[in-house]
Protein backbone atom coordinates (compact mmCIF):
# COMPACT_ATOMS: atom_id res chain seq x y z
CA UNK A 1 0.00 0.00 0.00
CA UNK A 2 1.34 3.36 -1.02
CA UNK A 3 -0.75 5.50 1.33
CA UNK A 4 -3.24 4.81 4.13
CA UNK A 5 -6.27 4.60 1.88
CA UNK A 6 -8.68 4.11 4.76
CA UNK A 7 -8.57 7.86 5.43
CA UNK A 8 -12.18 8.16 4.27
CA UNK A 9 -13.36 5.74 6.95
CA UNK A 10 -11.43 7.68 9.60
CA UNK A 11 -13.50 10.76 8.73
CA UNK A 12 -16.82 8.97 8.51
CA UNK A 13 -18.45 11.17 11.16
CA UNK A 14 -18.00 14.23 8.95
CA UNK A 15 -20.89 15.13 6.67
CA UNK A 16 -18.59 16.68 4.06
CA UNK A 17 -15.68 15.07 2.26
CA UNK A 18 -13.34 17.00 -0.01
CA UNK A 19 -11.78 14.65 -2.53
CA UNK A 20 -8.77 16.28 -4.15
CA UNK A 21 -7.88 15.09 -7.63
CA UNK A 22 -4.90 17.27 -8.51
CA UNK A 23 -6.52 20.04 -10.57
CA UNK A 24 -10.03 18.70 -9.94
CA UNK A 25 -12.06 18.61 -6.75
CA UNK A 26 -15.48 17.34 -5.80
CA UNK A 27 -17.25 18.26 -2.60
CA UNK A 28 -19.24 15.23 -1.54
CA UNK A 29 -21.81 14.71 1.17
CA UNK A 30 -21.93 11.34 2.86
CA UNK A 31 -24.06 10.09 5.70
CA UNK A 32 -22.56 9.53 9.15
CA UNK A 33 -21.78 5.88 9.77
CA UNK A 34 -24.59 4.94 12.12
CA UNK A 35 -27.41 2.45 12.31
CA UNK A 36 -29.89 5.11 11.22
CA UNK A 37 -27.87 6.17 8.16
CA UNK A 38 -27.39 2.59 7.04
CA UNK A 39 -31.15 2.18 7.03
CA UNK A 40 -31.33 5.17 4.67
CA UNK A 41 -28.44 4.74 2.28
CA UNK A 42 -26.56 1.75 3.64
CA UNK A 43 -23.08 1.21 2.28
CA UNK A 44 -23.99 3.56 -0.58
CA UNK A 45 -23.57 6.52 1.78
CA UNK A 46 -19.83 5.94 2.31
CA UNK A 47 -16.85 6.95 0.17
CA UNK A 48 -14.88 3.74 -0.36
CA UNK A 49 -11.15 3.42 -1.05
CA UNK A 50 -11.59 1.65 -4.41
CA UNK A 51 -13.52 4.65 -5.71
CA UNK A 52 -10.65 6.99 -4.85
CA UNK A 53 -8.13 4.69 -6.56
CA UNK A 54 -10.29 4.43 -9.70
CA UNK A 55 -10.85 8.21 -9.82
CA UNK A 56 -7.11 8.80 -9.60
CA UNK A 57 -6.53 6.23 -12.35
CA UNK A 58 -8.96 8.10 -14.58
CA UNK A 59 -7.06 11.30 -13.87
CA UNK A 60 -4.10 9.71 -15.67
CA UNK A 61 -5.91 7.68 -18.30
CA UNK A 62 -9.34 9.09 -19.15
CA UNK A 63 -8.22 10.75 -22.39
CA UNK A 64 -6.60 7.48 -23.51
CA UNK A 65 -9.55 5.39 -22.36
CA UNK A 66 -11.94 7.44 -24.49
CA UNK A 67 -9.57 8.12 -27.38
CA UNK A 68 -11.50 5.82 -29.74
CA UNK A 69 -14.84 7.46 -28.94
CA UNK A 70 -15.52 9.90 -31.76
CA UNK A 71 -19.08 10.78 -30.74
CA UNK A 72 -19.63 14.51 -30.16
CA UNK A 73 -21.39 13.80 -26.84
CA UNK A 74 -19.95 11.09 -24.62
CA UNK A 75 -22.28 8.85 -22.63
CA UNK A 76 -20.94 7.67 -19.26
CA UNK A 77 -22.81 5.38 -16.86
CA UNK A 78 -21.88 4.49 -13.29
CA UNK A 79 -23.52 1.42 -11.72
CA UNK A 80 -23.94 1.33 -7.94
CA UNK A 81 -22.73 4.92 -7.67
CA UNK A 82 -23.21 5.39 -3.91
CA UNK A 83 -21.96 8.92 -3.20
CA UNK A 84 -21.03 9.34 -6.89
CA UNK A 85 -17.34 9.96 -6.23
CA UNK A 86 -16.09 8.26 -9.42
CA UNK A 87 -18.76 9.47 -11.81
CA UNK A 88 -18.58 13.05 -10.57
CA UNK A 89 -14.79 13.03 -10.85
CA UNK A 90 -15.08 11.76 -14.43
CA UNK A 91 -17.59 14.53 -15.19
CA UNK A 92 -15.16 17.15 -13.85
CA UNK A 93 -12.32 15.68 -15.93
CA UNK A 94 -14.38 15.59 -19.13
CA UNK A 95 -15.30 19.23 -18.58
CA UNK A 96 -11.62 20.13 -18.13
CA UNK A 97 -10.88 18.28 -21.39
CA UNK A 98 -13.54 20.45 -23.12
CA UNK A 99 -15.54 17.36 -24.01
CA UNK A 100 -19.33 17.38 -24.12
CA UNK A 101 -21.06 14.54 -22.40
CA UNK A 102 -23.73 13.01 -20.22
CA UNK A 103 -22.82 11.24 -16.97
CA UNK A 104 -25.57 9.13 -15.44
CA UNK A 105 -25.17 8.06 -11.80
CA UNK A 106 -27.35 5.14 -10.70
CA UNK A 107 -28.21 3.27 -7.55
CA UNK A 108 -31.17 1.90 -5.62
CA UNK A 109 -34.00 4.20 -4.67
CA UNK A 110 -32.91 4.75 -1.05
CA UNK A 111 -29.45 5.95 -2.18
CA UNK A 112 -30.50 8.34 -4.95
CA UNK A 113 -31.48 11.32 -2.74
CA UNK A 114 -27.92 11.61 -1.37
CA UNK A 115 -26.54 10.96 -4.85
CA UNK A 116 -28.68 13.78 -6.24
CA UNK A 117 -27.45 16.21 -3.58
CA UNK A 118 -23.86 15.44 -4.55
CA UNK A 119 -24.66 15.84 -8.24
CA UNK A 120 -26.32 19.20 -7.54
CA UNK A 121 -23.25 20.37 -5.64
CA UNK A 122 -20.72 19.28 -8.26
CA UNK A 123 -21.86 20.56 -11.63
CA UNK A 124 -19.38 20.46 -14.50
CA UNK A 125 -19.50 22.83 -17.46
CA UNK A 126 -20.57 21.09 -20.67
CA UNK A 127 -21.55 17.89 -18.85
CA UNK A 128 -25.14 16.86 -18.20
CA UNK A 129 -25.14 14.97 -14.87
CA UNK A 130 -28.21 12.85 -14.12
CA UNK A 131 -29.16 10.51 -11.29
CA UNK A 132 -31.49 7.58 -11.87
CA UNK A 133 -32.86 4.65 -9.93
CA UNK A 134 -31.45 1.37 -11.25
CA UNK A 135 -32.45 -1.90 -9.58
CA UNK A 136 -30.35 -4.76 -10.94
CA UNK A 137 -32.99 -7.39 -10.15
CA UNK A 138 -35.67 -5.51 -12.04
CA UNK A 139 -33.53 -4.62 -15.07
CA UNK A 140 -32.09 -8.12 -15.43
CA UNK A 141 -35.21 -10.03 -14.45
CA UNK A 142 -32.99 -12.14 -12.20
CA UNK A 143 -33.44 -12.40 -8.46
CA UNK A 144 -30.56 -12.29 -6.00
CA UNK A 145 -29.55 -15.68 -4.65
CA UNK A 146 -31.62 -16.78 -1.67
CA UNK A 147 -28.84 -17.40 0.85
CA UNK A 148 -31.32 -18.98 3.28
CA UNK A 149 -32.01 -21.73 0.73
CA UNK A 150 -28.71 -22.64 -1.00
CA UNK A 151 -30.28 -25.56 -2.84
CA UNK A 152 -32.80 -23.29 -4.56
CA UNK A 153 -32.73 -22.58 -8.27
CA UNK A 154 -31.42 -19.10 -7.48
CA UNK A 155 -28.37 -20.67 -5.83
CA UNK A 156 -27.55 -22.51 -9.02
CA UNK A 157 -27.67 -19.22 -10.90
CA UNK A 158 -24.35 -18.14 -9.41
CA UNK A 159 -22.45 -20.57 -11.56
CA UNK A 160 -24.67 -20.33 -14.65
CA UNK A 161 -26.24 -16.86 -14.87
CA UNK A 162 -27.20 -17.42 -18.51
CA UNK A 163 -29.54 -20.22 -17.42
CA UNK A 164 -31.62 -17.79 -15.40
CA UNK A 165 -33.30 -16.40 -18.48
CA UNK A 166 -35.99 -19.06 -18.17
CA UNK A 167 -35.95 -19.90 -14.46
CA UNK A 168 -35.70 -16.36 -13.05
CA UNK A 169 -37.59 -14.13 -15.42
CA UNK A 170 -38.97 -10.71 -14.74
CA UNK A 171 -42.09 -12.29 -13.26
CA UNK A 172 -39.96 -13.64 -10.41
CA UNK A 173 -38.22 -10.30 -9.81
CA UNK A 174 -39.69 -7.55 -7.63
CA UNK A 175 -42.87 -6.36 -9.32
CA UNK A 176 -43.49 -2.99 -7.65
CA UNK A 177 -42.05 -0.82 -10.41
CA UNK A 178 -43.64 2.56 -11.03
CA UNK A 179 -43.84 3.98 -14.53
CA UNK A 180 -41.07 6.55 -13.99
CA UNK A 181 -38.63 3.88 -12.79
CA UNK A 182 -39.52 1.65 -15.71
CA UNK A 183 -38.94 4.57 -18.08
CA UNK A 184 -35.57 5.29 -16.45
CA UNK A 185 -34.56 1.67 -16.92
CA UNK A 186 -35.58 1.69 -20.58
CA UNK A 187 -33.57 4.84 -21.28
CA UNK A 188 -30.48 3.19 -19.80
CA UNK A 189 -31.03 0.03 -21.84
CA UNK A 190 -31.51 1.98 -25.07
CA UNK A 191 -28.40 4.18 -24.72
CA UNK A 192 -25.12 3.28 -26.38
CA UNK A 193 -22.55 3.93 -23.65
CA UNK A 194 -18.98 5.05 -24.27
CA UNK A 195 -17.89 4.26 -20.70
CA UNK A 196 -19.45 2.19 -17.92
CA UNK A 197 -18.04 2.24 -14.37
CA UNK A 198 -18.49 -0.27 -11.55
CA UNK A 199 -16.67 0.57 -8.32
CA UNK A 200 -16.65 -1.69 -5.24
CA UNK A 201 -19.94 -3.42 -6.01
CA UNK A 202 -18.95 -7.11 -6.07
CA UNK A 203 -18.64 -7.90 -2.37
CA UNK A 204 -22.07 -9.58 -2.10
CA UNK A 205 -22.08 -12.86 -4.10
CA UNK A 206 -25.86 -13.14 -3.82
CA UNK A 207 -26.12 -10.13 -6.16
CA UNK A 208 -23.79 -11.52 -8.84
CA UNK A 209 -26.55 -12.99 -11.07
CA UNK A 210 -28.68 -9.80 -11.29
CA UNK A 211 -25.56 -7.63 -11.60
CA UNK A 212 -24.14 -9.74 -14.44
CA UNK A 213 -27.57 -9.75 -16.07
CA UNK A 214 -27.73 -5.95 -15.83
CA UNK A 215 -24.24 -5.53 -17.28
CA UNK A 216 -25.10 -7.85 -20.17
CA UNK A 217 -28.33 -5.93 -20.84
CA UNK A 218 -26.73 -2.48 -20.75
CA UNK A 219 -23.41 -3.12 -22.52
CA UNK A 220 -24.16 -4.52 -25.97
CA UNK A 221 -21.25 -3.11 -27.99
CA UNK A 222 -17.59 -4.04 -28.11
CA UNK A 223 -16.88 -0.30 -28.36
CA UNK A 224 -18.06 0.39 -24.80
CA UNK A 225 -15.23 0.75 -22.29
CA UNK A 226 -16.07 -0.99 -19.01
CA UNK A 227 -13.93 -0.32 -15.91
CA UNK A 228 -14.24 -2.25 -12.64
CA UNK A 229 -12.58 -1.47 -9.30
CA UNK A 230 -12.90 -3.49 -6.12
CA UNK A 231 -11.22 -4.02 -2.79
CA UNK A 232 -10.27 -7.62 -2.07
CA UNK A 233 -12.41 -9.07 0.74
CA UNK A 234 -13.00 -12.68 -0.30
CA UNK A 235 -10.84 -13.38 -3.31
CA UNK A 236 -12.39 -16.75 -4.22
CA UNK A 237 -15.86 -15.18 -4.33
CA UNK A 238 -14.64 -12.19 -6.30
CA UNK A 239 -12.95 -14.46 -8.84
CA UNK A 240 -16.26 -16.30 -9.21
CA UNK A 241 -17.74 -12.98 -10.31
CA UNK A 242 -15.08 -12.67 -13.02
CA UNK A 243 -15.63 -16.29 -14.06
CA UNK A 244 -19.29 -15.42 -14.61
CA UNK A 245 -18.44 -12.14 -16.34
CA UNK A 246 -15.94 -13.94 -18.57
CA UNK A 247 -18.72 -15.72 -20.40
CA UNK A 248 -19.63 -12.47 -22.16
CA UNK A 249 -16.62 -10.18 -21.56
CA UNK A 250 -12.87 -10.17 -22.03
CA UNK A 251 -10.91 -8.40 -19.31
CA UNK A 252 -7.43 -7.66 -18.02
CA UNK A 253 -6.12 -6.25 -14.80
CA UNK A 254 -4.69 -2.74 -14.77
CA UNK A 255 -1.11 -2.99 -13.49
CA UNK A 256 0.19 -0.85 -10.61
CA UNK A 257 2.52 1.01 -12.97
CA UNK A 258 -0.53 2.15 -14.98
CA UNK A 259 -2.22 3.55 -11.88
CA UNK A 260 -1.52 6.70 -9.90
CA UNK A 261 1.86 6.30 -8.22
CA UNK A 262 0.50 7.20 -4.77
CA UNK A 263 -3.18 6.28 -4.87
CA UNK A 264 -3.03 2.52 -5.21
CA UNK A 265 -3.10 -0.49 -2.91
CA UNK A 266 -2.19 -4.17 -3.02
CA UNK A 267 -5.76 -4.88 -1.86
CA UNK A 268 -7.49 -2.86 -4.59
CA UNK A 269 -7.80 -4.19 -8.12
CA UNK A 270 -8.74 -2.42 -11.34
CA UNK A 271 -9.91 -4.21 -14.48
CA UNK A 272 -10.71 -3.01 -17.97
CA UNK A 273 -13.32 -5.09 -19.78
CA UNK A 274 -14.73 -5.41 -23.29
CA UNK A 275 -17.83 -7.18 -24.53
CA UNK A 276 -17.05 -10.37 -26.49
CA UNK A 277 -18.25 -10.50 -30.10
CA UNK A 278 -21.62 -12.19 -30.50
Amino acid sequence: MKIPLDFCKDLCLSLFELVLLATYSCKLIKQPTSVASHRRGGVGSTIWDAGIVLAKYFERSLATTLAESDTPTLNVLELGSGTGVVGLAVARMLSAMKRKGKVVLTDKENVVPLLQRNADGNKSEGIDIETRVLDWEIVSGIKAIDTTNPSSSEGAAAAHPESTASSNTTSDAPSSVDSSTAADHQVLLDTEWDLVILSDCIWIPALYPPLIGTINSIIKSEKTKFLIAFEKRNFSEEMEFFAMLGKTFRFRDIKPEEQDANYQSEDIYLFTCQRRPE
